[in-house]
């Protein structure tokens, strides 16, 4: 009886002793890790749970350094032939809304022109052959706006005032004998309307873009003109 009553009090101290055991473990399994964080998926106690978690929110954006270059090809609307054109770029993206606004600064050049031949008796021949050459240095400050909520694909869309830095210069011939050279120098200002899509690859973006502009050209060798024309220009964007 007495080895009875003693099983009995060892087996009764021992179901005592285990809810003591699991208060002080916590009584609940620890939190999982994510591997590829290395961030507690779960809510323990130190991490402050799924609520703090989601109170800290993502990363916020940041700016970005932009530089590009671009070319493309000119077709004016004034007569002028279509021709080459390049561009390179600088500027910054901002950080705010998701990166959604940016402003560069464009330098691009062209050169187009036509040539022909015009009748006259009173050079060699009876007609001469003329060029004219149309240089122009553009100078765009852009304001753009970039859409960011298609991933990889950045629609944009931009703005800003265009300044040319242009020389007319006209060469010809009659009867195979070179005529003097005539240039003329001016600045003038317009707009430009550029509208494309950025695809982001490595550290930057491939870039599409159709460029709207429009200016006045008032030369005595052009007459009064204009230096409208579209452009559609590809290339690449660093984002730094």
């Amino acid at each position: 009886m007495k080895t009875s009553l003693f099983a009995l009090a060892v087996t009764g101290a021992l179901f005592a002793g285990v809810p003591s055991a699991l208060a002080q473990s916590g009584g609940a399994p620890s939190a999982a890790v994510d591997p590829g964080t290395g961030a507690d998926s779960g809510g323990s106690a130190d991490s402050g749970g799924p609520a703090d978690s989601a109170s800290k929110g993502a990363a916020p954006s940041r700016g970005s350094f932009l530089a590009g270059a671009l070319v493309g090809g000119l077709a004016p609307f004034d007569g002028l032939d279509p021709f080459v054109v390049g561009t390179i770029e600088l500027g910054y993206v901002l950080p705010f809304l998701d990166r959604s606004f940016a402003g560069l600064v464009a330098v691009s050049y062209t050169a187009p022109g036509p040539s022909g031949t015009e009748s006259d008796p009173r050079v060699p021949g009876g007609q001469y052959r003329w060029e004219l050459t149309q240089h122009e240095l553009v100078i765009q400050p852009t304001l753009m706006y970039r859409y960011t909520k298609l991933g990889r694909l950045v629609p944009f869309v931009g703005i800003g005032p265009r300044i040319y830095l242009m020389k007319s210069v006209v060469k010809g011939e009659a009867g195979g004998v070179p005529i003097g050279e005539t240039s003329e120098p001016s600045t003038q200002i317009g707009g430009g309307l550029p509208l494309g899509v950025e695809y982001q690859l490595g550290p930057g973006a491939l870039t599409g873009e159709l460029l709207f502009e429009i200016g006045t050209l008032e030369h005595a060798i052009t007459g009064n003109s204009h230096t409208g024309g579209l452009s559609l220009n590809l290339g690449y964007r660093f984002l730094l």
